[in-house]
């Protein structure tokens, strides 16, 4: 978006700074538990450096847990090569498959993709982006750093007439 705001309230005057995040290397199951314990529904993802690489929802847990097993499968395998290099054993794979949510990590659910927006753009920008892209949130950048996160709720709360 190229909208900047010259007056009035812009993406940093509503935006949370409060952001927690998830890690890539968590498995799903930890994921789960995160969201539960902390009242959320989605994250940004962050890698060991702390770099943002990707968004992950409880949306992506849930479909997670509706894969086939045949499905989960794969995901195990891709993993496994994925961090050792190799192929593993079909009998380990078998047994790996049971506690999946355990063994599958938020790398392979996630969302690799992350829209954002400047801190600088107004209030209208925000929610024609959340509009135009289907979203629940946008995560609020300066320099390209993630500095706080603006929900649909708090578009609504700031158009809305006190």
């Amino acid at each position: 978006m190229n909208t900047t705001n010259t007056s009035g309230s812009c993406a940093k005057d509503i935006m949370s700074s409060t952001l927690l995040t998830a890690y890539e290397g968590w498995t799903i199951s930890r994921l789960a538990d995160f969201f539960i314990n902390r009242k959320i529904s989605a994250a940004p993802v962050i890698a060991s450096d702390h770099e943002l690489v990707g968004v992950v929802s409880i949306s992506d847990v849930f479909k997670f847990n509706n894969l086939t097993e045949g499905d989960k499968s794969n995901a195990l395998r891709n993993h496994y090569r994925d961090s050792c290099g190799q192929e593993i054993n079909e009998e380990v794979l078998r047994s790996w498959v049971k506690d999946a949510d355990k063994n599958c990590t938020v790398h392979q659910i996630m969302t690799h993709e992350v829209i954002a927006i400047d801190q600088r753009e107004s209030i209208k920008s925000v929610a024609q982006l959340l509009l135009e892209q289907h979203l629940h949130r946008v995560f609020v950048t300066d320099n390209n750093k993630v500095i706080g996160v603006i929900t649909a709720m708090d578009v609504l709360a700031a158009l809305a007439p006190h």
